[in-house]
């Protein structure tokens, strides 16, 4: 194995909406997606889904922003990253699910289209913060984090309430149908 772990790529649906999380000292985006394989059977001349993977991903820093403005709950999304298993006690039970640290992130678009804006620094600034393109400067004060203070639940180091038992059987078909 690489130094780099298990890298892997996951074609599926954001399960959630990518929500702000302080684990271990770290901020960190966190959401879930869920991906199903699909074959076609022509004994029974229908398709045929198999069993939902459930798999929390996070991204660290200027990623991080970027998928809370850019990733909802119910849209198609390609994931690459290094997956790995963690572990964490809820209530006395000691859980463990399928992580992905995500390296590289964006829509599906053979599921629909989408636009894609670039973040632009100005080199030499100060505060880093981001300009846009126009020149203009962003409103001081303004926290990225703002309005995902997580609650204790939150904080919690490990994939977002739990684990696949948490998630309704037939959430995909509800994420596909919305």
């Amino acid at each position: 194995m690489s130094r780099d772990g298990l890298q892997v790529t996951v074609v599926g649906w954001a399960a959630s909406t990518p929500r702000g999380v302080v684990g271990d000292g770290a901020a960190f985006r966190s959401f879930r997606v869920a991906t199903t394989p699909r074959w076609y059977d022509s004994r029974q001349g229908a398709w045929t889904d198999g069993r939902t993977e459930w798999i929390t991903v996070k991204l660290f820093r200027e990623p991080a922003m970027n998928v809370a403005e850019s990733v909802r709950k119910g849209q198609p999304l390609i994931v690459h990253g290094r997956l790995h298993t963690e572990e964490w006690t809820t209530e006395g039970v000691t859980r463990t699910g399928l992580v992905l640290e995500a390296t590289a992130l964006g829509h599906d678009l053979t599921r629909g289209r989408a636009t894609f804006t670039r973040r632009v620094y100005t080199s030499g600034a100060a505060d880093g913060a981001e300009r846009p393109d126009d020149g203009s400067r962003p409103e001081d004060g303004v926290d990225p984090w703002a309005g995902e203070a997580p609650s204790s639940a939150e904080s919690v180091p490990g994939p977002a309430q739990g684990g696949a038992a948490d998630e309704p059987a037939d959430a995909e078909e509800a994420l596909v149908t919305s």
